[in-house]
């Protein structure tokens, strides 16, 4: 499939369909060539963790890791965030250009049961709005939709929630200490109340949402694994918005010790509430730069 076909096949309703959904699956986006990509950068970031990779909810042999925004590994993951058919998918989902990428994010979750990720909204951990901004989610690892990512339909047309701090006993313990926004709903306790969608995948498929939706992911099971990479994009409406907590100074993600040097303050200095979310550090994918 050429990066033609991929816009070709995305017709008018499914496009309609993820604006107002805030998430959708795209089926066999990615090559055989792309996946092997795909899995030597996941074994690269694994092998080489920012400063920053966690490893949640206690340790032994159940395993639920996570490392984000490495800026050594962007090279790594520059043929997969470039020359795949993803860029060309969200042209279409956003009628627009130019796209940037972002940052990339890595999941693993293996060894036996493992708890939930907890339900929340990416826009609430980041400082960055706007309907130009994108979560390209693959698995290296066929998924059934029980045991897949979960959304809540409409969601990032709604309320902004407090983030969740991820605490071993309270899903929605809030983020940040301000009142500025309303703590999480227990959505998994009331399930039934909400319209959750999610969806099987097949390593090729990819699941591309909007930050602002709600999502949480299952849990994995005995036996199982989930090996998850995340690209994150932006387009042309993207601003610069403050968040309470984010602060300009951190150095989330920043690779420290393996020698770079630059802090995360470099990608927003200078930016005001309102501005165009902009920076040369920040790879153009569509059109080429």
């Amino acid at each position: 499939m050429t990066m033609s076909d991929a816009s070709i096949r995305l017709s008018d309703q499914e496009a309609d369909r993820f604006r107002t959904d805030g998430a959708g699956v795209f089926r066999g986006i990615l090559d055989r060539h792309m996946m092997t990509e795909a899995e030597r950068a996941f074994k690269w970031s694994l092998d080489h963790p920012s400063p920053v990779a966690q490893r949640y909810y206690g340790s032994g042999e159940v395993v639920f890791y996570q490392d984000l925004f490495n800026t050594l590994a962007w090279p790594e993951y520059r043929k997969l965030f470039t020359e795949s058919n993803i860029p060309d998918i969200l042209q279409r989902l956003w009628e627009s250009e130019p796209i940037w990428f972002f940052f990339e994010q890595v999941f693993f979750k293996a060894g036996g049961e493992t708890r939930r990720t907890p339900w929340h909204q990416d826009t609430s951990y980041f400082p960055i709005a706007g309907n130009h901004h994108a979560v390209v989610w693959l698995c290296l690892d066929r998924v059934e939709g029980e045991d897949s990512l979960e959304f809540v339909r409409g969601s990032h047309l709604k309320t902004l929630y407090n983030g969740s701090s991820f605490s071993e006993d309270d899903d929605t313990a809030p983020l940040y200490a301000e009142n500025t926004l309303p703590r999480l709903p227990d959505i998994e306790k009331e399930r039934n109340r909400w319209d959750i969608m999610s969806f099987s995948v097949d390593p090729g498929d990819v699941v591309i949402f909007h930050p602002g939706t709600l999502h949480g992911g299952a849990p994995t099971h005995a036996g199982g694994q989930r090996r998850t990479i995340s690209l994150r994009y932006f387009g042309p409406d993207a601003t610069f918005v403050e968040r309470p907590g984010v602060r300009k100074d951190s150095n989330v993600g920043f690779n420290r010790e393996a020698g770079d040097s630059r802090n995360i303050e470099e990608f927003y200095v200078g930016l005001k509430p309102g501005d165009p979310f902009r920076n040369p550090a920040f790879y153009q994918v569509r059109p080429r730069s």
